[in-house]
């Protein structure tokens, strides 16, 4: 059990390396004693992270959901949500219409509802998680994702890191930012899935033990010429059954994510050697440089040599 628990990580690790993560409105709330915040409906799904003291989120449907230092929630898309800040006082409400916060030379972008003793102070995005097609694998959630970290294993200090490059970007905010939501998100979902992998058909299939294997081939060894009835043979399953369980699964065919996981993979081979663009092309399976160049850009939105200079300067190399 504990060998498919930590397969199951490493898929997971590895899937999520391969996700494109858009952030919008990176913000800290702050709701002093007494007062709440109401959020209007979004479209994305939206990530909050306690940072100090104590109070509740309620979202429609489920019981309000406790939050103290190190209480990790994402929300899924479509709904209205409440941040309240625990008080013995009649709370007084600031509405919001999405998570759009003041920003100032010193401090990350923040929100501020009331005055007076601080209440809770949480850290909000709102995020579209999803693979190079367009589909958002949190699109399907249908109750919030709820994870109590403890103290000397919380996501602090990468949060602190991800509002202060919201606050003042640099040269490669972007991917740093990126970098820092994919690990907070390894973690939260590594509890999850120990506990209750069945919300998300795709954390499901990282328990499944055939779709599991065909993952982990795919992620190790992603230049291997697949076809969907090799993949459904290492899976142990029918080419039907195994097409559609996958779909299912991840939203898109066995063949797609084999591309989307080379094209990552190609990316880091471009920033971490010196390979020629023809040779990375090679390593990660596209036999043609110029097909390999089109499907890159039509992934990172600029061509492989580009991508280099670019991600190069920000290396310092």
């Amino acid at each position: 059990m504990l060998e498919s628990s930590l397969s199951a990580h490493v898929i997971l690790d590895r899937l999520l390396a391969t996700l494109d993560i858009g952030v919008t409105h990176f913000s800290v709330c702050d709701i002093r004693d007494g007062w709440g915040m109401h959020f209007d409906s979004c479209k994305a799904a939206s990530l909050h992270y306690c940072l100090a003291g104590v109070g509740t989120l309620a979202v429609g449907g489920v019981p309000p959901i406790q939050l103290e230092p190190h209480s990790f929630v994402l929300l899924p898309p479509g709904g209205a949500y409440r941040l309240v800040s625990a008080s013995a006082k009649p709370v007084r409400f600031e509405r919001r219409g999405d998570l759009r916060g003041v920003s100032s030379q010193t401090s990350a972008f923040t929100l501020t509802a009331g005055e007076g003793q601080r209440g809770i102070e949480t850290a909000c995005a709102e995020l579209r998680v999803g693979l190079a097609d367009g589909s958002d694998l949190f699109a399907c959630l249908g109750n919030p994702l709820v994870v109590h970290f403890a103290g000397t294993d919380g996501l602090r200090e990468q949060f602190v890191m991800l509002l202060a490059e919201s606050a003042r970007p640099g040269v490669g905010s972007n991917v740093l930012r990126e970098a820092l939501l994919k690990q907070c998100l390894v973690l939260a979902l590594r509890r999850w899935i120990e506990r209750d992998p069945c919300p998300l058909p795709w954390l499901a299939a990282m328990v499944d033990t055939r779709l599991s294997r065909a993952l982990r081939a795919i992620s190790e060894q992603p230049a291997v010429a697949y076809t969907v009835d090799s993949l459904a043979l290492i899976a142990g399953m029918s080419r039907s059954a195994f097409a559609c369980s996958f779909r299912r699964a991840f939203g898109q065919s066995p063949m797609s994510l084999v591309k989307v996981v080379r094209l990552r993979r190609a990316g880091e081979l471009l920033i971490t050697t010196v390979l020629p663009v023809g040779e990375v092309a090679k390593r990660v399976g596209f036999s043609s440089r110029s097909n390999f160049s089109v499907a890159f850009s039509e992934l990172h939105g600029m061509d492989p040599s580009r991508f280099r200079r670019a991600f190069s300067v920000i290396a310092g190399r």
